[in-house]
């Protein structure tokens, strides 16, 4: 598939499975609208930047507001291969802090597709720096 191709592909996944969805659902009222674009190595990336309601600590992103963003930009990922698919493990590993305020660059990629595994990676740059990094397994679902 061309880039355009994997992007119509993603963004009628979303449209058609993640409407509700915290991470990028555009019928979520509380919801982020994080939107995701395809890139010419089969990556997608966004850029975000959250509000000081998505702290945990003063200063910093809350744990659960950057595993959430790394998995949906994995989902994104296999949207992007007309790939549906569940979170079977995640695992987040923290470099530094994220601030709020700051935009924060999402990025994912297929490591390995043994369909109907797909293991996946992620990481989130702010000021171009890392600041985490995710690995997980997702399993394909059926309809």
């Amino acid at each position: 598939m061309t880039i355009e191709e994997r992007q119509v592909a993603l963004n009628k996944m979303r449209e058609a499975h993640h409407r509700s969805c915290p991470v990028c659902g555009d019928l979520n009222p509380n919801g982020w609208h994080v939107s995701f674009d395809v890139c010419p190595d089969g990556a997608v990336e966004a850029e975000v930047v959250f509000a000081e309601d998505k702290e945990g600590y003063a200063g910093h992103l809350h744990g659960g507001v950057i595993a959430s963003l790394l998995d949906g930009a994995m989902t994104h990922c296999l949207f992007s291969h007309a790939i549906k698919a569940v979170t079977g493990e995640l695992t987040v590993r923290m470099h530094r802090p994220l601030r709020a305020g700051v935009a924060v660059a999402a990025r994912a990629w297929v490591v390995r597709s043994m369909a109907p595994l797909y293991l996946m990676a992620a990481e989130l740059r702010q000021n171009g720096r890392l600041a985490a990094r995710s690995k997980a397994k997702f399993m394909q679902k059926d309809g």
